[in-house]
């Protein structure tokens, strides 16, 4: 008999995120590291327009322009994933009118339209 504890359950919400951050495909064509997106979403335009906004914004941080995203969003994709939500939720409209793309990902994602289709 092993002392060993069980595994900790978690309650509530479940992980929407695949297991491996890495640009390979998962079965299904899913990119590994990508959240689960709602059925007909595309992976490769979740990729482009996330890896897209996220490359520029660490190129205008380096430009030292000030930036609608919050500049901690720079410090890898997870964060900019983090940060992208909270503009999505906090200041839906300002995101609609600088990042159309990047809200309409995270419309889609989310099943949601904070905007109100402003």
């Amino acid at each position: 008999m092993s002392s060993a504890a069980p595994p900790k359950r978690t309650t509530g919400a479940t992980s929407r995120c695949t297991s491996s951050p890495t640009s390979s495909t998962a079965s299904g064509g899913a990119w590994r590291g990508a959240p689960a997106l709602p059925r007909g979403a595309s992976y490769r335009d979740w990729a482009r327009v996330l890896g897209r906004e996220y490359t520029e914004l660490i190129a205008e941080l380096h430009r030292g322009h000030h930036t609608l995203l919050d500049p901690y969003g720079a410090t890898n994709p997870a964060e900019f994933f983090a940060v992208a939500t909270e503009l999505f939720f906090e200041r839906p409209r300002a995101m609609l009118e600088h990042h159309p793309e990047l809200y309409e990902q995270l419309a889609t994602f989310y099943a949601q339209d904070p905007a109100g289709g402003a």
